[in-house]
């Protein structure tokens, strides 16, 4: 990206910030195909395509205020984007599950079905959650249960102290622990 487009990008994004309706218009129309594109490319069904471009854009609006002036906008839509394909790739995922062990004369008990779907609803509120530590904290965690990677590796990698590492990785699962409560109890219940 150009520079000129990152200084045009950052007055849009504090425009957006503030409600301006026609930053967004503009935002819209800049990347739509572009965003249109990638999930077409990726899931192969237009009408999936054109839904999850739509929800991208919508959550870029009912996020507008959290949104740093300075953030690189091109990725930050990708990002949505791809969240939501590999969203709508599990739900087609556990549909077709379902549809196999259906023809295949299974039986299939909701509980079965009950638990799956609160595995799956659980993985995303969880990777959601992932998504709302502050980025330092988030890549030391990833790092530590997605890459398996010791304290040690992690420090050495980010070049911070390994009692660094230990007070993120801490403070991500007490984050995590106090968010995921309300969820589970509304699976409990």
């Amino acid at each position: 990206m150009k520079n000129k487009d990152i200084h045009i990008d950052s007055r849009i994004l504090r425009l957006l910030r503030d409600g301006d309706e026609k930053s967004f218009e503009y935002v819209f129309h800049r990347y739509y195909n572009q965003i249109y594109m990638f999930v077409l490319n990726t899931l192969f069904d237009k009408t999936f395509a054109e839904d999850i471009t739509q929800s991208v854009f919508i959550t870029l609006w009912e996020k507008r205020k959290t949104i740093d002036a300075e953030t690189n906008l091109e990725p930050y839509l990708y990002t949505i984007a791809r969240n939501r394909v590999y969203r709508q790739t599990e739900q087609m995922l556990l549909k077709f599950k379902y549809e196999k062990i259906q023809q295949e004369g299974q039986q299939v008990s909701d509980n079965d079905i009950e638990a799956d779907l609160n595995i799956h609803f659980l993985e995303n509120i969880l990777s959601d959650l992932i998504e709302k530590l502050p980025s330092e904290r988030r890549k030391v965690f990833l790092l530590s249960r997605k890459e398996n990677l010791s304290n040690k590796e992690i420090a050495k990698q980010l070049q911070i102290s390994e009692k660094t590492v230990e007070t993120q990785i801490r403070r991500s699962i007490i984050f995590l622990k106090e968010k995921l409560k309300y969820y589970l109890n509304i699976l409990l219940f």
